[in-house]
């Protein structure tokens, strides 16, 4: 598979030992949930799109129930067969086919040393590239890649199969979106962040780096 020609990315060692890079998060796999939290609840574009994008889908939801108890075609136990497809498939069935989408974009970028993972009790599924530096708007493509694909195809779906697939779509989708929690909350960290930033992990101690390039009128 070909991959985005990368350049001017470091090197993990340069990272580390170039002083023209700073560490400003080290982040522990078992600490993602606070992390989360803390990054989406920030005031940033990514957070608010985050926001936005579950309103709508609730709000489109809402309303496609309401056509479609209106034209006569759903029923109260439809719906209810509906709420709970929808949501097993947007929020259990869908986890396989949105970590293979998130080591996708790995693979376009050009990393192979790619391990999926995850912790049961935290309920977080992960991809990881091992010592594998992105940067700028890759980060972004690596982060929400599983996303815009997802709500693509979905939305293809409905177009082709609607009216009676829309009820099912919108709870798979507003449970996708919501499980794009994490996703959301790194690339708002990332914006937030300001300037250059770069990360790898390292999957044997189970981390994430952050670093910034440090402007050198400034040291």
């Amino acid at each position: 598979m070909a991959s985005f020609r990368r350049s001017g990315i470091p090197e993990v060692q340069e990272l580390k030992r170039d002083a023209s890079f700073q560490q400003i998060l080290e982040l522990d796999f078992n600490d993602m949930i606070p992390f989360v939290i803390s990054n989406i609840s920030k005031p940033g574009l990514y957070s608010r799109l985050y926001m936005a994008v579950n309103a709508i889908t609730l709000a489109g939801l809402v309303i496609g129930v309401v056509w479609a108890f209106s034209q006569g075609w759903l029923t109260w136990t439809g719906l209810i067969k509906q709420f709970i497809t929808g949501v097993f498939a947007g929020s259990i069935l869908v986890i396989p086919f949105h970590e293979l989408f998130h080591g996708l974009a790995y693979r376009i970028l050009g990393a192979r040393k790619i391990k999926f993972g995850a912790d049961l009790q935290q309920f977080i599924f992960f991809v990881s590239a091992d010592r594998f530096p992105v940067a700028g708007m890759e980060l972004y493509f690596l982060a929400l890649l599983p996303f815009a694909l997802i709500n693509a195809l979905t939305i293809g779906v409905i177009i082709i199969w609607m009216p009676h697939i829309i009820i099912f779509c919108g709870f798979f989708l507003l449970s996708h979106n919501l499980m794009c929690i994490g996703d959301f909350a790194i690339v708002n960290y990332t914006r937030n962040e300001k300037g250059e930033i770069f990360s790898y992990d390292e999957i044997e101690k189970k981390k994430s780096y952050f670093y910034k390039k440090v402007d050198g009128n400034l040291m």
